[in-house]
């Protein structure tokens, strides 16, 4: 039992492409000291570039190697390594500065601004959702390991580095790791919206061509592109913790009752999130060495009648020293047992890896090497090494699986089941099936089309359909649409998601506004006003002329008071 099945995943046997190794476990069992020996046997018996993280706020990597590492990459003095320690926290708040930088610009159009008191009001809102969004960010259980890795994931793409191993912080950590991109990808989903709700109209309705409105304008861009790339790195750690194919978890424990215990419930948690553990190591076994039950009773009896040869107190403290061992033996064999046994383990038997405690500190590269000589039996020759082929240029990790996701498939035009509505963000162009109205059921069984996204407040999107020969614009739930399948998106000139212009989605809207009640009265009740919508509908730029029309205050008031500006 050993690491020599996780070496040769690293060069590419079974089919495995290895990028990512990640060492955890309880604290203080030789976590880093681990992950510090898996590095070294990769950089020595693979032939790979091999990157060492620290994400643990507590680094440890520098004592380990007796070295002094920083956030950036250092070679510790073995061929094919570097090391690095990374401060999640000074990670995360690079992040955070990002968006204060980014919430001061917006302040700043204020100064100059020439669209009124509505504008001041406007960038004002999303000024304060951004506060809030950096308040909710930076405190999410491990966001700040989670930017970390996702910074790490760069490493690999732009081809510096074959595989990277991390020493993480102690399980709790982890755990809320697992956890972590699912919470964070809802905040960003619902800053999105904000973002659209807040701005989208004004892009349409006021400051045609101002320089506020031009300042506006990038800042929305940027606050788009933040989100998005943030969203799109977050997405990315989510795919590589449960990447079957490149992606490892080491787990690291000694075997006692308190280790043994956090162990099977880390193991337990890792199955549940589909993130492949590999191996165990149990470090500090005294199992082999010491002395069994029958062996110490007979040099207790020795020491007992004692011996002309031997200094009676020397015979004695090494009767005390055998009886520690040989206690430790008896327990360290009961949870051996007791690890072995657990169904979390079952598939890995042969990935559990045992090192003894030895009587030497395991720190500096000599150390390490002699260390990692207990993590192998049969390691990967040097023709099996050079046989592996390595990057040619830099790559673009989960892309095309991020592509797929976001699009429902290659084509954009997958259909998808029922079962997929949950994990579904509706796009404009989306075809949906309606279900499940129980006081409008003469829609139910309908197809649409999606024409506009999700909105924040009220959790509803517009759906446009043909009944009784006439278009109908719907406000619908995510629980009474069925996705029938995804709009193909727009390419650009360099294959580029084209971006919608500015008036798509507040038009969208517009449209499923007009069918809120208290609005369709107002139109239908006076001549003008439905003119007016009508012209806006086949002109939207048509809509600029009514706004200075005292006439049209009243429905121009009512819309705005619905849209909640």
């Amino acid at each position: 039992m050993s690491l020599d099945s996780l070496l040769r995943s690293a060069i590419g046997h079974n089919n495995d492409d290895l990028k990512f190794i990640f060492v955890g476990g309880k604290g203080g069992v030789g976590k880093t000291t681990s992950s510090s020996a898996i590095a070294t046997l990769l950089a020595q018996h693979c032939n790979k570039r091999i990157l060492l993280v620290s994400t643990d706020p507590a680094h440890s990597l520098s004592d380990a190697f007796r070295c002094e590492f920083s956030n950036e990459p250092t070679s510790p003095g073995v061929e094919n390594l570097h090391v690095m320690e990374v401060d999640p926290t000074e990670t995360m708040q690079r992040e955070l500065n990002k968006w204060a930088d980014l919430a001061k610009e917006i302040a700043a159009t204020n100064d100059g601004n020439d669209g009124g008191a509505e504008d001041d009001g406007e960038e004002n809102g999303m000024l304060q959702k951004i506060e809030q969004f950096q308040e909710w960010l930076s405190g999410i259980p491990g966001i700040d390991e989670a930017t970390a890795l996702s910074s790490a994931i760069e490493h690999i793409e732009s081809n510096k580095y074959d595989l990277i191993v991390f020493d993480t912080a102690p399980t709790g950590h982890t755990l809320k790791l697992l956890g972590m991109p699912d919470i964070l990808q809802a905040g960003i989903e619902k800053l999105q919206g904000w973002q659209s709700t807040l701005w989208g109209y004004w892009d349409v309705l006021k400051g045609m061509g101002s320089s506020a409105s031009q300042k506006r304008l990038h800042a929305k861009e940027e606050v788009a592109d933040m989100l998005e790339n943030y969203k799109k790195g977050i997405q990315k750690v989510a795919l590589m913790l449960q990447d079957q194919r490149r992606t490892r978890f080491v787990v690291v424990c000694i075997a006692e009752f308190l280790s043994v215990s956090e162990t099977q419930r880390l193991l337990r948690e890792l199955k549940k999130n589909e993130v492949r553990a590999s191996h165990i190591i149990v470090n500090q076994l005294v199992v082999d060495s010491a002395l069994s039950n029958d062996e110490l009773t007979e040099l207790e009896g020795l020491a007992e009648v004692g011996s002309l040869m031997l200094n009676q107190e020397l015979l004695s403290k090494t009767v005390h020293a055998c009886r520690l061992t040989t206690a430790r033996k008896g327990i360290q064999e009961k949870y051996m047992a007791q690890l072995k046994s657990f169904p979390e383990t079952e598939a890995i038997l042969d990935g559990i890896c045992e090192v003894p405690l030895l009587a030497e500190e395991v720190t500096g590269t000599d150390a390490l090497r002699r260390f990692a000589k207990f993590m192998v039996r049969n390691p990967p020759s040097e023709s099996e090494s050079a046989s592996s082929t390595a990057s040619s240029g830099p790559v673009r990790l989960y892309d095309d699986e991020l592509e797929k996701k976001n699009t429902g498939g290659a084509d954009g035009d997958d259909q998808k089941g029922e079962g997929d509505a949950n994990s579904w963000t509706p796009s404009k162009g989306d075809s949906v099936k309606i279900k499940e109205l129980a006081k409008a059921a003469q829609y139910n069984g309908l197809e649409g089309t999606i024409v506009s996204t999700l909105d924040s407040e009220t959790s509803r999107c517009g759906v446009q359909i043909e009944y009784n020969g006439k278009s109908k614009t719907l406000a619908l739930q995510m629980k009474n649409m069925v996705l029938l399948h995804q709009a193909k998106k727009a390419k650009g000139e360099n294959g580029d998601t084209a971006a919608s212009l500015p008036s798509e989605q507040p038009m969208s809207k517009a449209m499923a506004l007009l069918e809120d009640p208290e609005i369709k009265a107002l139109v239908e009740s006076n001549p003008k006003f439905k003119d007016a919508v009508e012209d806006c509908i086949s002109n939207p730029m048509s809509f600029v002329k009514y706004i200075s029309d005292p006439e049209m205050a009243p429905l121009i008031s009512k819309a705005m008071a619905k849209l909640k500006f």
